[in-house]
């Protein structure tokens, strides 16, 4: 087996009379009734002619099943395609004719796809433990595969990135990639069998996947599931369930600072966030306003997740943190490396980076090195810094604007719920800086709004920073994880989709 298997596998054999996961019902699993779950399913896929290479997409939600369901998948070396479990017929049709998928493994409530009928043939419910029913669909013409050990250089898993700047690209992870990861973030954490935490991201998620599913389990600690987030049970949750640390998203910490709730707990060690910006002034508030060590972090989908973690007992206000297990360089338009403290492109390399898409992107990629898009720097004590990502940065009059550097300066206001700084087309300046904002009341007349954002942005931004167009909208396009969608969101404002203020 895989490094990565083996010890999956000794965490259930190993302790089995200690809890190690628990359901939405909150009802504890220990390592034998997990092993007895993960034996059924081993012997259902084997029976089916599942195996070796065969690709399964697994859309549920998060759940005890669904972490069990990944790692016997991976045991008789199929390869797991994770998605989101709300995903439309016709997005299916898609992903099957370029997956060909031998199994689909999708939630019981979700009403049978036209697109299956003819190429799938659902099997009856399998239902074990106290979880929730799955539906499976077996490919009706399929070649039956014999299970192998997986080697460690093997595809465990796809995964889409998140396309906030363009069409998603395909990400193929190995075993040993995973592993590796899951390792980094042990290291970085501190973690051991004595921390526990909730799964509140979705599981096709890289960042919950690895983070909190992968490195909690390998580091033998205890995984508490729940279908999604919700905000007015999670502090009860963290006192009530004694959590350790919980990995979150801006999105997420935005959400509980508009609350009242004030955590009480002497378990919590810190919380950490990853997955988008967290702008510089929502960290100042909820520090100042809970009193808990929120660890800023790095990660992307090609890295099998983290990159670089604020040390726990040295972080650096505004830094993502300190590279873990992964090499990170600073580079410029020529690809050159640069020195401490200057801002161009970041490039990774590591056990846990990818060296190719499984689409060729080959311009990607230099010297071993993915070029990430983002726009970083490295201090002299080696924490980096995120400055913006490269197709985001607008370009207006010929001098480069930070959006979220727009951003942070006017979310000050306390009428503003969320904001949104992209580049739209300007005829005469190249790009207009346009500010989507989202405002905490019902008010329709915001002249007095709008007259506060200029007063903020003439006494705080230099003039090319300043928006030019401002717009008062009810949402913000966004990803599973809560990433605003910037690409789709100034696409919209191009089709007139939002009415400008100014």
């Amino acid at each position: 087996m895989s490094k990565l298997t083996t010890q999956l596998k000794q965490q259930l054999t190993n302790n089995p009379t200690r809890p190690i996961m628990q359901d939405a019902e909150k009802h504890w699993y220990n390592g034998s009734e997990l092993n007895e779950e993960r034996e059924t399913w081993l012997q259902y896929f084997q029976n089916q002619g599942i195996g070796y290479n065969d690709v399964v997409l697994v859309a549920l939600n998060n759940s005890v099943t669904y972490s069990l369901v990944v790692q016997t998948l991976w045991e008789i070396g199929a390869i797991v395609h994770p998605i989101n479990p709300a995903v439309t017929d016709i997005q299916l049709n898609e992903f099957e004719e370029q997956y060909n998928y031998s199994a689909m493994i999708l939630n019981s409530d979700i009403e049978e796809p036209d697109t299956l009928a003819t190429t799938f043939e659902k099997r009856p419910k399998l239902t074990t433990l106290h979880e929730p029913e799955v539906e499976l669909y077996i490919r009706r013409i399929h070649e039956a595969h014999v299970a192998k050990v997986p080697f460690d250089n093997q595809f465990a898993i796809i995964m889409h990135t998140s396309g906030t700047t363009g069409k998603p690209k395909r990400v193929g992870l190995t075993h040993e990639q995973l592993f590796a990861n899951s390792n980094n973030i042990i290291e970085s954490e501190d973690l051991t069998d004595f921390d526990r935490t909730m799964i509140v991201m979705p599981l096709f998620h890289v960042n919950a996947m690895v983070i909190s599913n992968l490195a909690t389990r390998l580091s033998d600690g205890q995984l508490i599931f729940r279908p999604k987030f919700s905000a007015h049970l999670f502090w009860k949750e963290v006192f009530d369930e004694q959590l350790t640390w919980v990995s979150l998203t801006p999105a997420i910490i935005e959400i509980l600072l508009q609350r009242d709730e004030q955590p009480k707990s002497n378990k919590l060690r810190f919380l950490r966030t990853a997955s988008a910006p967290l702008l510089p002034s929502t960290h100042e508030e909820f520090r100042y306003r809970f009193d808990i060590p929120l660890i800023e972090s790095y990660g992307m989908t090609e890295a099998a997740s983290q990159i670089a973690q604020n040390p726990l007992h040295a972080p650096k206000q505004n830094s993502v943190g300190i590279p873990f297990g992964t090499d990170v360089r600073i580079l410029n338009n020529d690809l050159k490396e640069l020195g401490p403290d200057q801002v161009g492109e970041i490039a990774l390399k590591g056990p846990s980076v990818i060296d190719h898409y499984l689409d060729p992107q080959p311009e990607t990629f230099s010297d071993g090195y993915l070029l990430t898009g983002d726009l970083g720097k490295i201090d002299d004590d080696g924490y980096l810094f995120i400055v913006g990502r490269r197709k985001e940065m607008i370009i207006r009059g010929g001098e480069n604007v930070n959006p979220l550097a727009v951003e942070d300066c006017l979310k000050v206001l306390p009428f503003i719920k969320e904001i949104a700084v992209v580049g739209t087309s300007d005829k005469i300046y190249g790009e207009a800086v346009t500010a989507v904002i989202i405002t905490n009341d019902d008010q329709t007349d915001h002249r007095y709004q709008l007259a506060l954002l200029k007063n903020q942005a003439n006494n705080q931004l230099m003039p090319a920073e300043r928006p030019t167009e401002y717009i008062f909208g009810q949402s913000l396009p966004k990803n599973a994880t809560g990433k605003v969608q910037r690409t789709l969101l100034a696409k919209e404002i191009e089709e007139k989709q939002y009415i400008k203020e100014a």
